[in-house]
């Protein structure tokens, strides 16, 4: 029970000093936050519930994620096994991965627009959370997520030991299967260890993603708004409810890395 003491205490002091100010749109009281948070299907400023922008957020970051894990997954396996595709695209990848997600904006604005997943199948306005999805913003966390789990892979790939390789030529295994059976499993804990990075970076960059022109939902869309109301327990309750999403996404990969760091631990 000692680690519930310091919390206890910071939220006591928290929650006199507000009272003591008497300044709830400069800092507001604990109880006003809690709230906030306990009430999470109500409407603000009709912009949606702190619930359903919520879910539009993950929702966009799932989209994001899983597009830059699968590129960057595949990518990563043809530089890490292919030296001369290495060499060509190395220097271009050291170019552009240094550059923030966020520097990305003004480009994905000018290209995409405000065009929506609903507009790239073809379904115009369907009425559906496919409405909600820019594809700017797809394009943003994309690029956050894609060069953590490049890197990773290509460094998976090419600490693969050759002697495997050679085993399963040597037993007549195709590319296809040494893909499947020898690179894949080899690189796995390395690529695990890029997809954590990447969807932490994923659910920071949607922030600033939903800051772009013409976006009105999700929970950053939602923070900027309540900021510019001065309704700073409002604030609170969204920074809370990000950083426990945030906490939960690494747990999640944790859990789901750790049988596979487990056996990569144990490989003579």
């Amino acid at each position: 029970m000692g680690w519930t003491v310091i919390p206890l205490l910071l939220l006591i002091i928290w929650q006199v000093s507000a009272i003591r100010l008497g300044k709830p749109w400069l800092f507001p009281t604990v109880t006003r936050v809690l709230v906030q948070l306990l009430h999470p299907l109500r409407d603000h400023y009709a912009s949606g519930s702190l619930l359903s922008n919520t879910m539009i957020s993950i929702f966009r970051v799932v989209i994001g994620f899983v597009a830059a894990s699968l590129a960057g997954i595949i990518l990563g396996i043809l530089m890490g096994s292919v030296r001369w595709l290495r060499s060509l695209l190395e220097p271009m990848v050291e170019i552009i991965r240094p550059l923030s997600p966020i520097a990305w904006l003004p480009f994905a604005i000018a290209v995409f627009k405000l065009n929506t997943l609903s507009h790239l199948f073809g379904l115009g306005y369907s009425r559906t959370i496919l409405d909600q999805v820019q594809l700017g913003m797809l394009f943003v966390i994309f690029v956050g997520g894609f060069f953590p789990i490049l890197i990773n892979t290509i460094d998976g790939v090419a600490g693969v030991r050759q002697n495997y390789i050679l085993l399963g030529r040597s037993l007549g295994a195709n590319p296809a299967q040494i893909f499947i059976h020898v690179y894949l499993p080899a690189a796995l804990p390395m690529i695990l260890t890029g997809l954590k990075h990447a969807l932490a970076r994923c659910w920071m960059v949607i922030i600033a993603a939903e800051m772009m022109a013409g976006i009105d939902s999700g929970i950053g869309y939602l923070l900027v708004y309540a900021a510019d109301n001065a309704a700073m327990d409002l604030v609170i309750a969204i920074m809370v409810i990000i950083g426990t999403i945030g906490a939960l996404l690494s747990y999640f990969i944790r859990r789901v890395m750790r049988p596979f760091i487990r056996w990569h631990g144990k490989e003579v």
